[in-house]
């Protein structure tokens, strides 16, 4: 084998980050697509409006313990990561990266509140260009401090839920009216008629909650959290343990290991009492959050460590592409869902049990990943990718 073919054939330290960014854009559909389907209660107390069979039980605690949060902390991570490379590149080059990246920050702004504005009010695009804008200036800073920093507002943020986390599992809260089973009929068809309407007439609900997470929301959460997150990234890869294979080995078996203890062990007692409420804003508030965290670095390390291998290498290729274009698919699953769940499109909002939303997110991924691959045949860059590298490009001459 010459040595142009060995090289050809390892993988790049940069394969895993493709992989890696795939799997979690795939993955957030998994959460994503109950805030295009299902009201807002129901998707943290699914008893509220009435019958919840085993198995959709089952997929809400397996979704609920293993995947919420934890592919979107993987994002801001990598979104961190992907600063650091940003700036090397430039710098490369000899030339200064501030300007390109304020350039494609601003990019991703505008994308961010088109799509959170016109299409989905969950959109998480305007949070990471603010937030990047801010943690860019301190990419300079020693890899210690950046994981310090990034630990400290990561879950400096949370202190006072931890505190009444911690005093509701002492003295339980009382259940307030809205939390027990059986709500009345108007409110639940109150809860699904908000989705019913044309896309004019559910604007306004759209403005006002994509309104309330990009002010309140991201002051009081977002802000502390996405910026620690990305921190945390830049400091990790800038002391090279995603680069270590012995790292990324104790960061998979140690978080796998703990965080599924704390992962599990908090929700499982919230499925055993039927979504008991002091359960709910107790052991469950309290284990969710660091769980989430602590299994997401199990994560990262496990596709990471498989990126550098030569296991399952078409898998793995096909991953990659979908991690090139993860701007693409992100819009892609937003515009694809508002049409199958929204009153101008064919009005499943409210209709489809939490087990049968699977259908639909392996129909997309199916949808996606072919998509991808076929893209990628013709062309060398996502289209929204493309186009977001043109735009930067040229505002940042």
């Amino acid at each position: 084998m010459t040595q142009a073919v060995a090289t050809e054939m390892k993988p790049s330290r940069l394969t895993g980050l493709d992989v890696l960014r795939g799997i979690v854009i795939l993955s957030i559909l998994i959460i994503n697509i109950n805030y295009f389907s299902t009201p807002d209660l129901i998707r943290y107390n699914p008893m509220a409006f009435g019958e919840f069979t085993d198995l959709d039980k089952w997929v809400w605690f397996l979704e609920y313990s293993l995947v919420k949060q934890r592919f979107m902390t993987l994002l801001a991570l990598l979104y961190g990561v992907g600063i650091l490379l940003f700036a090397t590149k430039y710098e490369k080059l000899g030339v200064h990266p501030t300007k390109p990246f304020f350039a494609r920050s601003l990019l991703l702004l505008v994308f961010g509140l088109a799509h959170a504005y016109l299409i989905w009010d969950g959109d998480i695009l305007v949070a990471y260009a603010i937030c990047g804008g801010i943690v860019f200036w301190l990419r300079a800073l020693p890899a210690v401090w950046l994981v310090l920093m990034g630990l400290v507002l990561t879950f400096g943020v949370v202190a006072p839920n931890i505190l009444s986390a911690s005093q509701a599992m002492i003295t339980p809260p009382e259940t307030p009216g809205y939390w027990l089973p059986g709500n009345p009929a108007e409110a639940q068809q109150y809860a699904v008629q908000k989705y019913q309407g044309s896309w004019w007439s559910l604007t306004p609900e759209r403005i006002a909650k994509a309104w309330e997470r990009q002010s309140w929301d991201f002051i009081y959460f977002t802000l502390w959290r996405c910026c620690g997150l990305m921190l945390l990234g830049m400091g990790l890869w800038k002391w090279g343990a995603l680069q270590s294979e012995r790292v990324l080995k104790q960061l998979t078996l140690w978080g796998l290991f703990i965080g599924l203890i704390i992962s599990l062990g908090s929700t499982l007692p919230l499925i055993a009492s039927d979504f008991d409420y002091a359960i709910f804003v107790g052991i469950n508030s309290l284990g969710f959050y660091i769980g989430s965290i602590v299994l997401a670095l199990g994560y990262l390390g496990l596709v990471l460590w498989w990126g550098r291998t030569s296991l399952l290498p078409t898998l793995k290729a096909v991953l990659a592409k979908a991690g090139r274009m993860a701007f693409t698919l992100y819009i892609m699953q937003s515009l694809m869902c508002a049409v199958i769940f929204y009153g101008y499109g064919f009005d499943l909002y409210g209709k489809v049990s939490r087990s049968e939303l699977w259908v639909y997110v392996v129909g997309i991924w199916v949808f996606q990943l072919t998509f991808a691959v076929v893209w990628f045949q013709y062309f060398k860059r996502g289209p929204l990718e493309a186009v977001w590298r043109k735009g930067y490009e040229w505002v940042g001459r």
